[in-house]
């Protein structure tokens, strides 16, 4: 304990020692204790069958709550069961925070029900800070002791008065002792008593928690510091004696991990997230709050980031870095590896996979690993779900089972798409609360920032002026040819792939070409292992050895036999089996070259750390996408020679999307396509791909190189017939996807709807514009005797938010000449006169427009006088502060259908400009619909506009006001319905 400052006396410290460490003990871990201690007795002793608590604990849990004593165990350690047997009034009797943590609800629940949020908020919190005294005796880690001992005192205060209340006891005198010790502790400079102050610290040191925290974050920060090298192609680079030289084939996350484009859906929009604020996002909605959801399910195509972002995470948290809130607060953080998973239960995977170090040390213990977990924070990282084989969605959904009750339990969860609802279906069933978060892969920014990060770390031997000339050029390349390969530059594998290429051809002929016949996905794969077999038969030849590229070929074709022998037999797992790699190094044999020169060129290779005598070297697939492709040049070689018993075998090819589109490549890339179509289109058949999937289609064909029969094919006996929608969500990318496929294959629809959600600006959609812009020079057979009926629906430039102040106005000019405008949503910016916008929409039927200024008004009103015969419904918004247009210059929307005013905001003092407003614009043909939301109108107000607008509001009236509305008034407008005809619909 610490003495009063202005002692003389003080023990001799040890010159190592730390004071600041000493505080905090005493205050967490010592105080802690007693403050848990006594809470705990005065529970207990406030139960009736605890007799006062005379009755020993060990009676009370067999008797009361018939415990068993393999219950009892598994919450009791060897350092404190002999809590069981301890008079639990007396003086002796200490518990540790970990344990009363438990203890709490699980044998005293009634009590632990009955406490306030706020004291079992405190009661985790000093469990928290408990773990955290764990971390800060890492030397790295540093403590601000006021600010500490300040939450403490809080915390204690807020258990005392939570308990107190709830037993009806009354703590006042403990509290006080307590932060007098605080302050004493906080403020002196001497120590009373080092000898004891460290037999504590020895005995501390001893739990069973601290160990397993200082242990198991030691044994997992050094398997993640194993995991910073993110290369994407080490098999490419194996082997490559130069590389090795320069050590360039080394890429570490820190040095080139760069911020991808991740948006999530929140408050009505599409919003975008910083890598820093992952963890700390509040876009759950519960009970019309926002809060920090438990889960992130994160889904992006293959190759968008996801898993450099898990990478990322892992080594902020090993680093103890701050580039991501809260992650540093984190007891553990668990990477779950779907593809390397080799346990069948979540027990074995942590036991064998994660800490087996950790839990050997500790095997004396006999620790139950999950439940002490429970009472720490704990972050899982499950990375690939879309390759996790049945074993490892059962590990997962232990995970969802267990981890799904605290908020210090977190799930990150990265999947492709297509595997989106069934991830979100295994949260729900376990109650998980969680968030989609869309992963895009970069923006241009993250493109040109990561190509500078890569060439400086890969050409980091080289002058400065070499790699800015190479780095220029090849950007000039992204700028120029490179957007023939589109939205899969954003992809960060893609850009990696290509950045690999360009640098690591060292023949400058062969490069241009290599380069120049990238086209798509499979010309970039088959251009990079083309540059690998080079480099393979250059190693060889420098070995003195002599391969020929028929023998490599055909090693390679065999590796692919493998890949989609492994995916067709549990639809996942990229390491290779001792099956399948002994039939590899058969094959090698056969072929008469040595296995490890092959495998290691072509495929991710280690060895295994747990073999004692003999080197074993494990095989893997980097990732899928590199198994996919493989797989899908197996299948192409034998639907060349007509082989086909390996893929009729499949009956169902759903989830095989990408080896389909990389077989159609490889079939286009051997002029093989269209005597092969046929086939093709069978498995899309077996795949189940809908014709409305228009982003699958577009793969599709920029992978058959715009084939001209499959083109045909895909127009005529594919995609819908007669109509199309497009709509933009956050959960796919069909928009964009089939504005492609209609500025390029033949397609005979009738009608078109495109829509974009109110989370996002169709401007912000990437090349939306420029393609609609393009579609009249491929549309040339579209004209007013011909036309495209399409449909416009923007509802972010509609919907008055705050968000969005553009105007619609330039994507209806690109309707002309080829589409005739039938619906339309969004806002109408201002018109030139007698070039008004929608003066020859004669096909229009249903105008909703947001109207920002008058002028925009009267153009609405001179279109309406040349299309007012077809125009059904009229809904506009007029989006201009209430007064500030003299309602005598508003010119009348006359037209044959219904009209709805929608006008927000109205205050007491606008009703007489409303009403004037109201009988300007609907004069003649009256309104059907007024709308007012979001105002601030008292009874009265409303009063005087029904009596005021009868015969002119025909239908209805919607109110939606900051006033309080009584029943009493609400049922006396009803009593004047029969006189106005008018019905109110009152908001809120």
């Amino acid at each position: 304990m610490a003495t009063d400052p202005s002692s003389n006396m003080q023990a001799e410290l040890p010159r190592d020692f730390n004071i600041k460490l000493y505080k905090y003990f005493t205050c967490v871990i010592l105080e802690g204790k007693t403050v848990m201690t006594k809470v705990v007795q005065q529970i207990y002793a406030s139960l009736p069958s605890s007799k006062n608590g005379t009755v020993p604990l060990r009676d009370y849990l067999k008797g009361e709550l018939k415990w068993k004593e393999t219950e009892m165990k598994g919450v009791f350690t060897k350092l404190n069961i002999h809590l069981l047997n301890t008079e639990v009034m007396s003086t002796s009797f200490k518990m540790d925070i970990s344990l009363a943590c438990r203890l709490l609800p699980k044998v005293f629940e009634d009590v632990y029900g009955k406490l306030s949020k706020e004291c079992k908020k405190s009661i985790e919190d000093v469990k928290h800070m408990r773990n955290k005294f764990s971390h800060a005796m890492e030397p790295e880690e540093s403590i601000d002791m006021k600010s500490e001992i300040c939450k403490l005192q809080n915390m204690y205060e807020n258990i005392y008065n939570g308990v107190g209340t709830a037993i009806d006891y009354n703590f006042s005198e403990d509290s006080d002792a307590t932060k007098n010790t605080l302050t004493m502790v906080l403020d002196s400079t001497l120590i009373e008593d080092v000898e004891l102050y460290q037999k504590n610290l020895e005995e501390f040191k001893k739990e069973v928690s601290h160990r397993l925290l200082i242990e198991g974050r030691k044994e997992l920060q050094d398997y993640y510091s194993k995991l910073r090298v993110v290369n994407p192609c080490t098999w490419m680079l194996q082997g490559d004696r130069d590389i090795e030289k320069d050590n360039v084939s080394k890429y570490y996350i820190e040095k080139i991990y760069t911020p991808l484009k991740i948006k999530s859906k929140c408050r009505g929009a599409e919003c975008e997230i910083d890598t820093k604020n992952l963890l700390t996002t509040t876009m759950l909605k519960r009970k019309n709050q926002y809060k920090i959801p438990n889960g992130l399910l994160l889904n992006g195509l293959a190759g968008c980031g996801k898993t450099s972002l898990c990478r990322y995470i892992l080594h902020d948290w090993r680093t103890k870095g701050k580039e991501i809130d809260a992650l540093e607060d984190m007891d553990f953080v668990f990477l779950v590896e779907a593809r390397s998973v080799r346990s069948k239960s979540l027990k074995d995977f942590l036991t064998e996979q994660m800490l087996p170090n950790t839990l050997e040390k500790l095997k004396n213990e006999k620790i139950d690993l999950i439940p002490m977990l429970l009472d720490m924070r704990v972050l899982f990282l499950i990375d690939g779900f879309d390759e996790a084989s049945k074993d490892t969605k059962n590990v997962i959904k232990d995970i969802f089972a267990r981890f799904n009750k605290k908020s210090e339990h977190r799930i990150l969860i990265t999947t492709r798409p297509e595997f989106l609802e069934e991830v979100g279906i295994l949260l729900e069933v376990h109650n998980f609360e969680y968030i989609i978060v869309k992963v895009y892969g970069f923006d241009e920014n993250g493109i040109k920032s990561f190509t500078e990060k890569v060439f400086k770390e890969a050409l980091h031997n080289n002058p400065e002026k070499y790699v800015n000339d190479e780095k220029r050029k090849f950007l000039e390349y992204l700028n120029g040819r490179g957007r023939i390969l589109n939205n899969q530059l954003y992809l960060p594998l893609t850009l990696a792939l290509l950045i690999h290429l360009w640098i690591h051809d060292k023949d400058k002929e062969k490069k241009q070409k290599r380069i120049e016949s990238v086209t798509n996905c499979t010309t970039l794969y088959f251009q990079l292992f083309s540059l690998c077999k080079d480099k393979v038969i250059e190693r060889l030849i420098f070995k003195e050895k002599h391969v020929d590229m028929k023998t490599i070929n055909g090693v390679l074709l065999f590796i692919g036999q493998t890949a989609w022998n492994m995916m067709t037999k549990d639809h996942v797992p990229v390491i290779i089996t001792p099956e399948e790699k002994k039939k590899i190094e058969d094959e090698c044999k056969r072929k008469h070259v040595e296995e490890i020169e092959i495998m290691s060129a072509f495929l991710e290779c280690e060895c295994d750390d747990n073999q004692d005598s003999k080197e074993i070297l494990n095989y893997s697939f980097l990732h899928k996408v590199q198994m996919e492709y493989l797989a899908a040049e197996f299948l192409a070689d034998r639907v060349k020679n007509d082989r086909l018993e390996e893929v009729m075998a499949l009956k169902s090819w759903h989830g095989y999307y990408q080896v389909i589109v990389f077989l159609v490549g490889h079939l286009a890339l051997s002029r093989e396509l269209d005597r092969q179509s046929d086939l093709i289109f069978d498995l899309v058949d077996k795949a189940d791909i809908r014709g409305i999937d228009f982003d699958f289609w577009w793969k599709f064909l920029v992978e058959a190189e715009r084939n001209t029969k499959v083109a045909k094919i895909i127009a005529n006996k594919r995609l819908p017939e007669t109509h199309w929608e497009l709509v933009y969500d956050e959960t796919n990318e069909n928009l964009v996807s089939g504005l492609e496929l209609l500025g390029t294959i033949p397609v005979k629809i009738e009608s078109i709807k495109i829509e974009v959600n109110n989370s996002m600006d169709p401007y912000n959609i990437k090349d939306m514009y420029k393609l609609m812009k393009d579609l009249k020079n491929h549309l040339k057979h579209r004209n007013k005797r011909n036309p495209l009926f399409t449909e416009l629906h923007f509802w972010r430039h509609y919907n008055i938010d705050g968000r969005c102040n553009r105007h619609s106005n330039d994507f209806v000019k690109t309707l002309k000449p080829w589409g005739h405008l039938t619906n339309l949503t969004g806002s109408l910016g201002d018109q030139e006169e007698g070039s008004e916008l929608l003066n020859y929409c004669f096909k229009l039927k249903t105008i909703s427009v947001r109207l920002c200024t008058l002028k925009t008004v009267k153009n609405l009103h001179t279109s309406l006088n040349k299309i007012h015969r077809t125009v059904r419904k009229l809904r506009i918004t007029l989006d201009m502060s209430p007064g500030s247009v003299d309602p005598a210059n508003f010119p009348s929307l006359t037209f044959r259908g219904d009209l709805l005013i929608h006008i927000p905001g109205i205050k007491d003092e606008n009703k007489e400009w409303l009403v004037a407003t109201v009988k300007s614009l609907s004069r003649g043909s009256g309104c059907d619909h007024l709308e007012l939301d979001n105002s601030e109108l008292s009874y009265d107000s409303v009063v005087y506009l029904l009596k005021n607008l009868t015969h002119v509001v025909i239908d209805k009236l919607t109110v939606g006001t900051l006033f309080d509305i009584t029943p009493n008034m609400k049922l006396a407008v009803e009593e004047m319905e029969n006189d106005t005809h008018i019905r109110v619909n009152w908001l809120g």
